[in-house]
């Protein structure tokens, strides 16, 4: 019964009109959306109003589990996912050991399983060690895994990067290159560079590509533009590019808190639809090593309301659109059945309460890395209920596990 599940009385979005519906699942599976549904021997959840949306995908986050527990491991980032409305999440090699074998990705696989909450998908190393000279084992890993990125780290060697994307098309796998030569100082035209070089090896060698975190207008200009004729081209961006400017928030990320302006014209190539993906690019650390000048931000529970604060409510971005950016295009990308309210998808969804204020406070975060420059910050869309095929996994800031039952039963 775990698998299936009733929910009365939400408000499910449209762009055209609002209704209030219910929606079955059962076997994980939506099996009807409508009005006045009813089923004697499913669990109920009554929604009270609340806004219905497709549970968020996201492309790339970091766990630092194997080697890192003390950051965050795979119980600890999968409780957190499921705090910010996500139900899968694609999770990169930077670990220690590096996933760049086979045994590595089993083991993330497995430690999911044991958490029971999200859908963790593990991105294989391009290279061994990522230290960009060999590459790692593509073909053992294929089976475990979605796509290959040395994330965190440009692969500089260009013959190297040639042969990945070659061996990637030939196992129908997606390459996320970290586009950034370490030695060039300014951050814009070292990912423009690079991002230049992966594009034409990816035209060349039919290789599905995925552009991780761009940061500047002149980058969407040039994957826009290599588009055209392109084979399954594609590029994300995080919530603190869209919503944080240097002036803001100056708080150490890579690649680097840009200007407003530049802010502004990532924001409007969203809305334009020329960016596929929104990726948080959750990169928790401890206090210490942030002192130490560590870069990332603790930013899966956040995302959702941040970007709805910043880009929802002021009119800059439809929900509809901010929907398709967080569930529907990434699912997609990874081929999965859910990131979408349709019969026959994945039970997948979660409940937003769109009124629902908060402060953000180190109490807020799951993760174990309360690392963030949005400490203080006022922030509205509050994720409520998160659902993963048709099981209740996280409730009004609880998540599955001890005391969670007494709490679903009282809904």
């Amino acid at each position: 019964m775990k698998n299936d599940l009733l929910i009365k009385d939400a408000r499910l979005f449209h762009p055209d009109c609002d209704l209030i519906v219910d929606l079955h699942i059962e076997d994980g599976v939506i099996r009807a959306i409508g009005t006045g549904l009813r089923h004697a021997k499913l669990p109920l959840l009554c929604a009270d109003g609340r806004t219905l949306l497709p549970a968020f995908v996201d492309l790339h986050t970091h766990f630092r589990d194997p080697g890192y527990p003390h950051k965050e491991d795979i119980t600890t980032g999968s409780r957190a996912a499921a705090g910010g409305g996500y139900t899968a999440v694609s999770v990169m090699a930077n670990t220690d050991p590096v996933c760049d074998h086979p045994e590595v990705a089993e083991y993330m696989h497995r430690r999911a399983e044991e958490a029971g909450l999200v859908e963790v998908y593990p991105v294989g190393a391009i290279s061994r060690g990522l230290l960009g000279e060999k590459l790692s084992d593509m073909e053992g890993l294929a089976p475990y895994v979605w796509a290959y990125s040395d994330d965190g780290i440009g692969v500089e060697d260009d013959a190297l990067m040639l042969r990945a994307c070659q061996k990637a098309a030939s196992l129908d796998r997606v390459v996320i290159p970290h586009c950034e030569y370490a030695d060039i100082a300014d951050k814009g035209l070292a990912e423009r560079l690079m991002v230049a070089r992966d594009l034409l090896l990816a035209r060349h060698t039919g290789c599905r590509l995925h552009v991780a975190h761009v940061s500047t207008a002149e980058t969407v200009e040039m994957i826009v533009q290599a588009r055209e004729g392109g084979r399954g081209l594609t590029c994300e961006v995080t919530p603190h590019h869209l919503c944080l400017d240097r002036a803001e928030a100056d708080y150490t990320v890579n690649p680097p808190i840009a200007d407003r302006s530049t802010r502004d014209s990532l924001v409007q190539s969203l809305a334009e639809g020329r960016i596929d993906v929104i990726a948080t690019d959750h990169a928790p650390h401890t206090a210490a090593d942030k002192e130490r000048g560590a870069p990332g931000i603790s930013g899966i529970e956040t995302a959702f309301p941040l970007l709805y604060t910043r880009l929802v409510k002021t009119g800059l971005l439809p929900l509809a659109d901010l929907v398709r950016y967080m569930s529907t295009h990434p699912a997609r990308i990874m081929g999965l059945n859910k990131g979408e309210l349709r019969v026959g998808d994945d039970g997948d969804v979660v409940l937003i309460e769109e009124d629902g204020a908060f402060t953000v406070n180190e109490g807020t975060f799951l993760s174990m890395g309360s690392n963030s420059p949005l400490i203080g910050m006022p922030l509205q869309g509050k994720i409520w209920a998160t659902v993963h095929k048709g099981e209740l996994i996280y409730i009004d800031g609880k998540v599955k596990g001890r005391d969670f039952d007494d709490h679903r039963q009282a809904v």
